[in-house]
């Protein structure tokens, strides 16, 4: 059995999805270079850089659509509303705080960042 019949019967009967030891990229259509490709040129980086920047988009996106705000509010305007208010909340809040102390909690803001 040849890689691309393989990949074909894999991809039927959805066991690629189950078998991380199968490499991904046997799987990746001539269409799915063009593309990568076409973006990678167009956004000025290699096409690694591309494919690593967008798991990490998909994977930020995921995590909005999954966050407990999008689960408990369903509506767009409800969701609207809580954003202006929590936006509200925030400017009045960070009015009351000192300089120093923005500066201390963005300090450890990005301390957080960096040690993951």
């Amino acid at each position: 059995m040849t890689a691309k019949s393989k990949t074909m019967q894999n991809r039927d009967d959805g066991k690629s999805l189950a078998d991380t030891r199968w490499p991904v990229w046997l799987e990746a259509t001539e269409s799915f270079y063009k593309k990568l490709n076409r973006i990678a040129k167009e956004c000025g980086m290699s096409r690694y850089e591309s494919l690593r920047r967008g798991l990490e988009a998909l994977l930020r996106e995921t995590q909005v659509r999954n966050s407990a705000l999008n689960r408990n509010i369903r509506s767009p305007a409800q969701s609207e509303v809580f954003r202006r208010t929590m936006g509200q909340f925030s400017r009045n809040y960070r009015a009351l705080v000192s300089a120093e102390e923005r500066r201390e909690r963005a300090r450890k803001s990005a301390q957080a960042r960096w040690s993951r």
